[in-house]
């Protein structure tokens, strides 16, 4: 799957553990674009690992943080509550929220078995 959003930037620990950050403010008329690439690769995660996510310290394979902010000058940084359905691969935002310039950011964290399936998946380096 080829990623055409998400620009990810990749660091890895002493243990092997390795994370992924991507930050996207698009215009608003590719946000629909932009949160369907995130569900299709948080959906992948799922598939990777159902147990998931979780902290790495405690065992899983993976894990995750997306933050979604509203940006301009009504509510600049204002955090949206964003919610990964794993069942139905979809994420959900308030009402409306997709059609106002919001700013994201994932980051996706992972074993090494969990980073090599991810870097295949992805194209990733």
């Amino acid at each position: 799957m080829n990623l055409q959003l998400l620009d990810f930037d990749c660091s890895e620990d002493a243990e092997g553990v390795v994370c992924w950050d991507a930050l996207a403010q698009p215009a608003p008329h590719y946000n629909s674009a932009l949160l369907a690439e995130v569900a299709q690769v948080l959906a992948w995660c799922h598939r990777f690992d159902a147990r998931g996510p979780g902290p790495l310290e405690d065992g899983a394979n993976w894990d995750f943080d997306l933050q979604v902010t509203v940006q301009g000058d009504a509510h600049p940084g204002l955090p949206l509550p964003a919610k990964f359905d794993p069942t139905t691969g979809t994420l959900h935002l308030p009402f409306g929220a997709e059609q106002q310039a919001m700013a994201l950011s994932l980051s996706i964290s992972g074993s090494p078995a969990f980073a090599q399936a991810f870097r295949e998946q992805f194209g990733l380096p």
